[in-house]
């Protein structure tokens, strides 16, 4: 594995934690997680046209998607508004962590599975103790975060 790509997946859930710090804090202020959702998606797809417009990244698509390749984008505004409903009440930590449980869990059984195109490969054994290390961490945090309630 690639140094400089481990560094920037890392650096990219560093910008997944700071994003639901931002988001979190602007669902208060405009008093709804789905309004907040909303912006951030505005606010996103602004971004995006316009690198997409300056031509930053050299291509323009050839074809329409398939229909189902769309699914992502409504996966993405369930996660935005999952995090922020929940995020609130397990604190940005917890909620980070769960959601990259999630993301091992769901990585397992795409590819055990061979789903959306990805080649069959069980899990292995590194999987399977990552996904039970990260439920120990969620626990955790969660547990911690509860205790600075009480």
């Amino acid at each position: 594995m690639s140094l400089v790509a481990l560094l920037a997946t890392i650096g990219a859930g560093i910008g997944l934690s700071a994003g639901l710090a931002f988001n979190l804090r602007l669902a208060a202020v405009l008093g709804s997680p789905l309004v907040a959702t909303l912006v951030t998606f505005w606010v996103g797809a602004g971004l995006l046209l316009s690198l997409w417009a300056l031509g930053l990244d050299g291509t323009r698509p050839t074809a329409w998607p398939l229909p189902w390749t769309l699914l992502g984008g409504v996966l993405g505004v369930t996660y935005v508004t999952l995090s922020l409903i929940v995020g609130a009440r397990l604190g940005a930590g917890a909620s980070t962590v769960a959601v990259t449980l999630g993301q091992v869990l769901g990585a397992a059984v795409i590819t055990g599975l061979g789903w959306l195109g990805q080649t069959a490969q069980p899990p292995t054994l590194s999987a399977l103790l990552s996904a039970g290390l990260l439920l120990g961490a969620v626990a955790l945090l969660a547990a911690d975060r509860n205790r600075g309630r009480g």
